[in-house]
């Protein structure tokens, strides 16, 4: 059974929901009696623990992983909207906050480790580059989605936006009875820091350009806060597209040289942005990046699960971590050098560009 047809549907649900949370944040405010401090905790929370855990929970084996992992995120989602459906005034504020928590922290593993799994299983298909790209892009689709509908959903209802994750989880559980769980490594020794390079340089762009951009957006259009927030709510979409189209049409057929080319798109469109100052340019370049970046990680991605030199080391689980840890990097400097300019986290997106033409992806060298 293909991964994407197994894992794509809770991937990309997985994929709304989280999106749709970054928006509801005012409402989970509202629903839950709590500040938006905390609610942002909580997203926090599963992110810790989709970074930390995959190495460690690999050692359980594929198959009781994927149960594992469909189980917790399926029951965390309906957790979470029974949660929303709590009276606030009724149950102290503490346990509603470390309810969330741990819902979310349920739901950030169950999801890092069905990411590992789909990574795992795309080399046991006949084109692993191939599978791997549209495993990767599945993700994609849910972001869009929720950036284009979240709003409409909102008008129908608070739990609205929440049930894609749902329906996501539910079709992949269905699915799952019928295939076999592809196998993890047990151990938990990682390949060295720099096959990661590749992955930790390129997270990094993504975590500065993220946090930059609803500044430059607003420094550079003359925009209000709300409008800047929709432009760049329109710039994530765009990213999203060029990283969907770029795993889908570019990586599968990628070539030796395409590693350093594409790093330079990275760097190009990172200085683009800088002196962007027209809507239709923002939206342009973000779509550059999105798609150099991922096409990067992707490539790179596959070349170390594929070397000899790695085969018995716990490569999807510590590149999970990796991952996580470098795009959380990535927005803590650039958030710290937007006292400087609201153009200077992009200096750190083309930094990374500029050191990944120079240190390509090792496809370079196959």
């Amino acid at each position: 059974m293909s991964p994407t047809f197994l894992f794509g549907p809770v991937l990309a649900g997985y994929a709304f929901q989280q999106t749709a949370l970054v928006s509801m944040v005012p409402v989970f405010t509202q629903l839950l009696g709590l500040s938006e401090s905390q609610v942002g905790l909580s997203v926090a929370a599963g992110l810790l623990l989709a970074g930390l855990g995959p190495p460690f929970v690999g050692l359980l084996g594929g198959s009781r992983v994927m149960a594992g992992a469909l189980w917790g995120l399926m029951l965390g989602n309906l957790a979470l909207l029974a949660l929303l459906g709590v009276r606030p005034e009724m149950q102290p504020a503490g346990l509603i906050l470390a309810a969330l928590v741990l819902i979310r922290s349920v739901q950030g593993l169950s999801f890092a480790s069905l990411m590992m799994l789909a990574q795992q299983a795309s080399f046991q298909t006949g084109n692993g580059r191939k599978t791997l790209a549209a495993v990767q892009s599945t993700g994609s689709l849910g972001r869009i989605a929720a950036a284009l509908s979240v709003g409409p959903l909102l008008v129908l209802s608070p739990l609205a936006p929440l049930l894609p994750g749902v329906i996501g989880a539910l079709v992949s559980l269905v699915r799952a009875r019928k295939a076999s769980a592809p196998p993890l490594r047990s151990t938990l020794r990682p390949p060295g820091l720099g096959a990661f390079r590749v992955v930790i340089f390129s997270q990094m762009a993504v975590g500065a350009a993220q946090i930059g951009l609803a500044p430059l957006v607003m420094a550079r259009l003359d925009l209000s806060a709300t409008a800047a927030a929709g432009m760049a709510g329109l710039c994530l979409a765009a990213a999203h597209a060029g990283l969907f189209l770029a795993l889908r049409l570019l990586v599968p057929r990628a070539k030796p040289t395409h590693a350093r080319l594409v790093a330079l798109g990275l760097l190009l469109a990172a200085g683009g942005m800088t002196q962007a100052a027209h809507p239709a340019a923002f939206l342009l370049l973000s779509f550059v990046i999105g798609a150099s970046t991922a096409s990067l990680f992707t490539l790179s991605l596959s070349d170390i699960l594929t070397r000899k030199d790695f085969a018995q080391l716990q490569v999807a689980g510590w590149n999970g971590t990796v991952q996580i840890v470098s795009l959380a990097l990535g927005v803590a400097v650039g958030a710290a050098l937007l006292a400087l300019s609201p153009a200077a986290p992009f200096a750190v997106a083309g930094l990374c560009g500029v050191v990944l033409a120079l240190f390509p992806s090792a496809i370079e060298r196959t």
